[in-house]
């Protein structure tokens, strides 16, 4: 049901993506137990866009219920913390802080596209608290993660950071 989701929500059927990782949820068969974190997750990131509420909710419920996190793509603290950054307010923002502290604490997925994803986040924060020597840090550090090549050679896009071209100029000129 998990995969049959994945698949929906990929051809844009996001509402019956969710009725199929909502099912994962409810379900008590063993198989479906042991997808129940990536079903979480996949239901977060499908309401990012649309309902921050739901996706928040479905990250903190991910985070409290499967800290482990294995079977997912182990970057919930990540999401959760772009959504809480999206807040603007200062709670936010220190949990928004704490969470990317909990993630490089699990010291799992360093890939370069995972991390970039980390510094756009702490730039973020840095911004909002006025810390202009970490904003600087962060993007010079996010900008030598978009250099970098594939991870591993026989799958050229795997953990490659995809930015765009005004990504880049604005990391550019925060750098400096």
């Amino acid at each position: 049901m998990r995969i049959k989701g994945l698949a929906l929500h990929k051809a844009g059927e996001r509402r019956g993506a969710r009725e199929l990782w909502e099912r994962v949820l409810q379900s008590t068969e063993e198989l479906a137990t042991t997808q129940q974190a990536s079903a979480l997750e996949h239901l977060g990131d499908s309401y990012v866009g649309d309902n921050a509420a739901a996706a928040e909710d479905y990250y903190r419920r991910l985070l409290e219920e499967h800290p482990t996190l294995n079977g997912t793509s182990h970057t919930a603290e990540i999401s959760l913390a772009e959504l809480l950054i999206g807040k603007g307010n200062r709670d936010s923002m220190e949990e928004a802080l704490a969470l990317l502290n909990s993630f490089l604490e699990r010291g799992t997925s360093q890939f370069p596209s995972v991390l970039f994803r980390w510094h756009l986040a702490l730039i973020s924060i840095a911004q909002a608290t006025g810390e202009k020597k970490t904003v600087q840090r962060a993007a010079r550090t996010a900008l030598d993660l978009a250099s970098r090549g594939p991870v591993f050679p026989r799958h050229k896009d795997v953990g490659v950071v995809d930015a765009d071209a005004k990504t880049l100029r604005r990391l550019r000129k925060l750098a400096k």
